[in-house]
């Protein structure tokens, strides 16, 4: 599993941080283990299985994660002055090397986006309602990560001989990938617009994790010989977060 950077608020560097943080307990049935994620909106959540066999101490769970709750605190604050609200009027999907002007009509009852001629996404709507446009972008992107990135991850996995079961594409809020126990890939459409070194280092990470379903030295002796560069992009990914648009989350 490879983590992407997300959080919720920091008090600016020259104030006292207020801790513990204020946050949400959410049940999931999809949960495997205890997990933290954070939400522009939604602020800090706490997610935990449906049937855990054991208490969860939650203050021992956030001094044990402060240090990551923190660090990504300062990465949103980055992203949040960006005014993610407004509409962005082209995507650089720079792991593919695709650049798509977005364009608006405000001639259309429901709202509605397609692909034109010249790389151009129109979004008909009767009005330039953003959060809307952003959601219909979102829809898109998903699409053409299912289109783009599943046959990258494809490719690879034959070429280097790691068999995955099923592969899907998700709007992930920490997570670059993942991997189950059950070789099942999931990807984060964010992916596109990383650079393609470090979009296929992703790819590879969850590939060699058919193998190695940890991050122990074994997987990292896997991972350095299908990218020989994998410890520089791993480091430069902890820090991308920032330069994405803030509109993708």
């Amino acid at each position: 599993m490879l983590q992407c950077a997300m959080i919720t608020t920091i008090m600016e560097s020259s104030q006292v941080t207020i801790w513990p943080p204020l946050y949400t307990v959410k049940k999931s049935t999809r949960a495997k283990q205890v997990r933290l994620s954070i939400h522009p909106q939604k602020g800090l959540t706490i997610h935990l299985p449906q049937h855990t066999r054991r208490p969860v101490d939650i203050d021992a769970l956030l001094i044990e994660k402060k240090a990551w709750i923190l660090k990504h605190s300062a990465l949103l604050e980055q992203a949040s002055k960006k005014d993610p609200m407004s509409l962005p009027t082209s995507l650089l999907l720079s792991a593919i090397d695709e650049t798509w002007q977005v364009d608006h009509m405000q001639n259309c009852a429901k709202p509605t986006l397609f692909a034109a001629a010249g790389s151009r996404l129109v979004i008909m709507d009767k009005d330039l309602n953003i959060e809307r446009a952003i959601r219909l972008l979102h829809l898109w992107l998903k699409k053409k990560a299912v289109q783009q990135l599943i046959p990258w991850l494809t490719e690879l996995s034959l070429r280097h001989q790691l068999p995955f079961n099923n592969a899907a594409v998700r709007n992930q809020k920490t997570q670059w990938g993942s991997c189950s126990t059950s070789k099942n890939i999931q990807l984060n459409y964010k992916i596109l617009f990383l650079p393609k070194a470090l979009a296929e280092h992703i790819l590879l990470h969850e590939l060699s994790h058919i193998q190695h379903l940890n991050h122990s030295r074994a997987f990292w002796r896997l991972l350095s010989t299908l990218d020989p560069h994998c410890h520089e992009h791993n480091k430069a990914l902890k820090t991308i977060e920032s330069e994405l648009p803030a509109w993708l989350y």
